[in-house]
């Protein structure tokens, strides 16, 4: 799945039974801070540490940020529905198709133009 066919991404897609086949804000921000956390408090750092920016490299939250950006972060993310269903959804699967969902400003920036 590491290429990201259309293939792959339907069947990702299809795994996915609850919520929307992407990290929404709220589960992005947890995992963030959860993570920065970890950094924080001295876990090890899952990147290259001379491949980081100069920017980062002070800040477990860019840090982490960058982790979760390269889908690279062993978390599980488990969403519940109010019937009591729940899924356990691996972090790496949201972020694929994530990179793959449209953009809304993209869209926006089509719909406006001229012609």
């Amino acid at each position: 799945m590491a290429g990201g066919t259309e293939k792959d991404i339907e069947e990702l897609e299809k795994k996915i039974r609850i919520g929307p086949p992407w990290l929404t804000r709220f589960e992005r921000a947890r995992v963030i801070g959860a993570r920065a956390l970890q950094i924080s408090l001295g876990a090890p750092i899952l990147l290259n540490p001379d491949e980081l920016p100069d920017y980062a490299k002070e800040s477990p939250v860019l840090i982490a940020k960058l982790e979760l950006e390269r889908g690279i972060l062993p978390m599980t993310i488990i969403r519940y529905t109010r019937a009591g269903d729940i899924q356990a959804i691996p972090v790496e699967w949201l972020i694929k198709l994530d990179k793959m969902r449209p953009r809304m400003w993209l869209l926006t920036l089509l719909l406006m133009k001229p012609g």
